[in-house]
């Protein structure tokens, strides 16, 4: 898997043995039961441009949510422009846009379903980096599943 990403293969251009040994190694890591649930019943993923407001109007992971307050589930546009509830590590996505100008695009984004809703899963920095950084009229790339398509593209 190391020399496919190096050789910056696209995810959906993986075999279905690649699939599995990435499926085993991101469920060493992120394999926690909010991702678990997030990705239940769904079969497939496009690739679609989202707005800023369609960022917005996309939902936060529980753990994100609650270093803002007890309400969930509560909007990326909510999570990121309210103020944390306690300190948080200097790391954190929230902080993204801070330092080093970087890409905001680099990989897409990843949104699955929680409680029925579009939730972003995974590409939380990339995705405060856009937020922070991009001009209005920008896009950005997110892999959605396919049954959310056509609710999130124009």
């Amino acid at each position: 898997m190391q020399k496919t990403a190096l050789e910056r293969v696209p995810f959906e251009d993986l075999n279905a043995e690649e699939y599995g040994v990435l499926a085993q190694a991101w469920y060493r890591v992120r394999g926690v039961p909010t991702f678990i649930h997030g990705f239940a019943g769904i079969t497939s993923f496009q690739l679609a441009d989202w707005s800023r407001e369609q960022l917005a109007a996309s939902y936060v992971i529980p753990y994100f949510a609650h270093e803002v307050g007890d309400q969930e589930p509560i909007t990326f546009e909510q999570w990121i422009e309210a103020e944390p509830i306690r300190s948080l590590e200097p790391g954190h996505a929230r902080y993204a846009a801070s330092g080093a100008p970087r890409s905001a695009q680099g990989e897409p984004l990843l949104v699955g379903r929680l409680a029925g809703l579009p939730t972003l899963l995974d590409g939380y920095h990339r995705a405060v980096r856009f937020w922070k950084r991009a001009a209005p009229t920008a896009t950005l790339l997110v892999y959605v599943p396919c049954a959310e398509v056509a609710r999130t593209t124009r």
